[in-house]
């Protein structure tokens, strides 16, 4: 069952390490100032990490917003995070092409049991095992059987992670295109049916993105515009940022403290090409927290359920908890890392966000939202 854990963009092959529930009855504080102290107390904490410098946090409880930014982006510049602050959100990105995915099924454009081969417009043969195909379903839950990265110098890179890692990786992605992703789709070989294995990959989403495409007839950018970010009121959420909105793009750090480059986003970026502030993220989360609203209550079903663990549309679901089912997703760029949590029991968004990125920073900062979240929910 392990293999079907929360997966995680290992660009930096972080891996998950499972949430730590509260055992305790429990209930909600009202209290805004209360949830402030919490926070600030927390981030202090967290800042006390030698290898980490700032942090970003937001919040949204019973419709009420709050957004702190703490530390130093830069070490020595005195350039704390603010609302302005642009944050590569990496493989948070996933679930916007989750929603996207329930929004075109909902407008009857496609099922979850089609072919995908249906939206391609170039014959791929090797798109099936003894007869069985990949099906939308299957990229959905990471069971097509599609490598974790293309082009597969990338994950022969990952077999050294060192702070070199960023700089190798980053010369493979600016020199890679759309063409050439579709040309070595090609070559892939399957070799289990779809759907009887579970092995995340960042290509199951970028193709999702060029069949979304397909059934859009526009580029896929302009879909998550019209979609999601017009609708939730995120401006500053993009793929592509303009060279002043790049001015206000946070650095990222990697192992030792090490300037690293942005992500190259050649292809759709679907799977991490995302960028936004963390006012646009709490926007994001309100969105997340609307049950009524059909895509977001299709995009959260569970479509692979494990008992303790469940899959939606691109979305890890906790099962069978004190907090009820809840919804994480974890980013984590060349220097950035950050986690977005859902928490409909108790009509709460937590998203935090930090510009380092190593083999460690994503459990902490998986500890400072437990940390929020216990001091929160008090019994």
């Amino acid at each position: 069952m392990k293999q079907y854990r929360l997966p995680i963009l290992l660009l930096l092959a972080i891996y998950f390490i499972t949430t730590s529930c509260i055992k305790k009855d429990v209930t909600v504080l009202e209290n805004k100032t209360a949830i402030q102290h919490s926070i600030d107390k927390q981030a202090h904490q967290f800042l006390e990490d030698s290898l980490i410098t700032s942090v970003s946090i937001g919040i949204i409880k019973d419709g009420k917003k709050i957004t702190a930014h703490y530390g130093e982006l830069d070490s020595g510049k005195k350039n704390t995070p603010t609302d302005a602050t642009y944050y590569e959100i990496a493989s948070v990105s996933k679930t916007f092409a989750g929603a996207l995915v329930a929004q075109a099924e909902l407008e009857g454009k496609l099922s979850l049991q089609d072919d995908i081969r249906k939206y391609l417009t170039e014959a791929y043969p090797n798109f099936e095992f003894e007869g069985e195909p990949i099906r939308i379903i299957h990229l959905l839950t990471h069971q097509a059987g599609l490598p974790q990265f293309l082009p597969t110098a990338i994950g022969e890179a990952m077999n050294q992670i060192n702070e070199e890692l960023p700089f190798k990786v980053h010369e493979i992605e600016k020199a890679y295109s759309k063409d050439r992703f579709l040309t070595d789709l090609k070559t892939i070989e399957l070799t289990a049916i779809p759907g009887s294995q579970y092995h995340y990959s960042n290509v199951d989403v970028e193709l999702m993105a060029y069949i979304l495409e397909t059934i859009y007839d526009m580029p896929y950018e302009d879909i998550v515009l019209k979609k999601i970010t017009a609708i939730a009121r995120m401006p500053h959420t993009k793929i592509h940022l303009s060279t002043s909105e790049k001015q206000n793009l946070a650095n990222g750090y990697g192992i030792n403290r090490r300037l690293v480059p942005h992500f190259s986003n050649t292809l759709w970026g679907a799977d991490g090409g995302i960028k936004s502030t963390v006012p646009d993220m709490v926007n994001y989360m309100e969105l997340l927290l609307q049950s009524e609203n059909k895509m977001i209550s299709k995009s959260q079903e569970i479509l692979i359920d494990l008992g303790d663990y469940g899959s939606g549309y691109f979305w890890p679901i906790r099962l069978n908890t004190p907090h009820g089912t809840y919804y994480n997703h974890h980013g984590g760029a060349y220097g950035t890392q950050n986690w977005l949590y859902i928490y409909p029991k108790y009509d709460l968004g937590i998203y935090v966000v930090t510009n380092q990125s190593d083999l460690e920073t994503a459990g902490k900062l998986q500890q400072l939202v437990d940390a929020i979240l216990e001091e929160v929910i008090v019994g």
